[in-house]
């Protein structure tokens, strides 16, 4: 089958220009001809990628990362300013507005789909004691078990009574995604207070309908979920095989995080991308602190390595 293009994410470069254009020629001169649009692209961006956009030239905008571009109100851009899952029904107005915002600029640039956060519910900070114990070489042990089960537990409690807030709100803005001919990747998360728990992403897709809502995989995340032992990677592809529809493609290690460029943590990708469908999209997602150099070993390394290919049914 033919390779499939990878599309660069502006969070790599997006704060380091004031113009859109230069953006996106950019993204061209790394050798990208797509690309998505993150959740750190601010207003004084806009302008020129619709310049862009509208004279036709390269790349092509395939996919905004909710809230894109940044709420003029948030000072800091950040993917969680405003929240589906919050109690206070002014801050889930405020993420709902904006969504929907995101939902028109991403058809007035002819994007195809739209990455969204669904939300958090629980306590706060659970997993460190977790992540400290694995990094001391504690994983399996009984403090490190008792750990993760408190967490999940409030985890589950938590996303449960928070959940019928979420669902309204996405099903509302389901609704005006499919008038516009735009697709939802539902993101996974790196920490198991974001909501949904990985048990629950079945039940949640079966509320939600397709093809508009799908669920969009992030390779960082889950390696970092397999590494604590919340999800087994291949298995959990295996079992969301038939909704997924994004990726967001970087490499993780357990003592440098996440966002690495291809080839440079311990995520198995010859054995995780053929459960990938071949029709999916994938938005190479790399930390602003990424060399322009490691970008294009990135790119390189992406289109000598294998592709995915069909699921197995």
């Amino acid at each position: 089958m033919p390779h499939v293009d990878l599309a660069l994410s502006t969070c790599w470069h997006a704060e380091r220009t004031s113009d859109g254009s230069a953006l996106l020629r950019e993204a061209t001169q790394m050798g990208f001809e797509k690309v998505e649009l993150s959740h750190n692209t601010r207003y004084t961006l806009w302008p020129g990628i619709l310049a862009e956009h509208e004279a036709g030239r390269s790349p092509k905008i395939e996919v905004l990362h909710n809230f894109c571009p940044v709420p003029v109100e948030v000072l800091r851009p950040h993917p969680n300013a405003y929240e589906f899952s919050d109690p206070r029904p002014t801050a889930r107005r405020l993420a709902e507005r904006h969504t929907l915002e995101t939902l028109d600029c991403a058809a007035s640039v002819g994007a195809r789909f739209v990455v969204l956060h669904i939300g958090s519910a629980g306590p706060r900070r659970l997993i460190d004691p977790l992540e400290d114990m694995a990094l001391a070489g504690h994983i399996g042990s009984r403090p490190f078990v008792q750990q993760k089960l408190h967490a999940i537990r409030h985890h589950e409690k938590a996303f449960q009574e928070a959940w019928p807030r979420v669902e309204e709100i996405l099903l509302r803005i389901g609704e005006k995604a499919s008038a516009l001919g735009l697709r939802l990747g539902l993101e996974c998360r790196e920490d198991p207070r974001e909501i949904p728990p990985d048990d629950f992403w079945e039940m949640i897709l079966n509320r939600l309908p397709a093809p508009t809502f799908g669920y969009w995989h992030d390779f960082g995340h889950g390696a970092a979920k397999h590494w604590l032992g919340y999800i087994d990677h291949a298995q959990h592809l295996r079992r969301l095989a038939s909704r997924i529809i994004g990726v967001h493609l970087h490499d993780y290690h357990p003592e440098k995080g996440d966002h690495l460029p291809l080839g440079q943590g311990l995520i198995p990708f010859h054995e995780l991308l053929p459960l990938i469908p071949e029709d999916t999209h994938f938005s190479l997602e790399l930390s602003p602190d990424v060399s322009a150099d490691e970008v294009r070993a990135s790119l390189a390394w992406w289109k000598k390595n294998p592709s995915p290919v069909p699921a197995l049914s």
